[in-house]
């Protein structure tokens, strides 16, 4: 689809927002790592079923070994681990508390994104990222 990333990021926002509410609701009966590997085998299925789908498999005879291992590493970051804290979290937090302190991990991304592919601080970036930081205070706090 040719949607410009604006709509893909607000409809991403739609999405972990309301997936939030929906994991805090699933954990209440199970372990944090069962309700990960429940919703990873979830995932695992959706995927292979649209790629199976949309034809998208062949593509993977074009992946090199760097990127492979690029893409391996992030979804060990972000969909294992950092799913499985993001759930113990959930599961014994608060949606309201959890989740404005794990949506700071854009201020993570840009200081790695500054150190690791050279992009530019700007004032711009600066300030949004105090504000980040500070909603997340304002929110824990009150």
């Amino acid at each position: 689809m040719t949607f410009s990333w604006l709509v893909w990021a607000g409809v991403t926002t739609l999405l972990w927002g309301m997936a939030s509410v929906v994991a805090k609701l699933g954990l209440a009966r199970v372990d944090p790592f069962i309700g990960l590997s429940v919703r990873t085998a979830g995932v695992a299925v959706a995927l292979v079923l649209t790629g199976l789908a949309a034809g998208k498999f062949t593509s993977f005879k074009h992946l090199d070994t760097r990127t492979l291992i690029l893409l391996l590493g992030e979804g060990i970051l972000a969909s294992y681990l950092g799913h499985l804290t993001y759930f113990y979290a959930l599961k014994t937090g608060r949606v309201s508390s959890v989740v404005p302190i794990t949506a700071a991990f854009p201020l993570v991304a840009m200081l790695a994104a500054i150190l690791v592919l050279g992009e530019r601080i700007t004032l711009g970036r600066t300030l949004g990222s105090l504000l980040i930081v500070l909603g997340a205070y304002l929110i824990k706090r009150f």
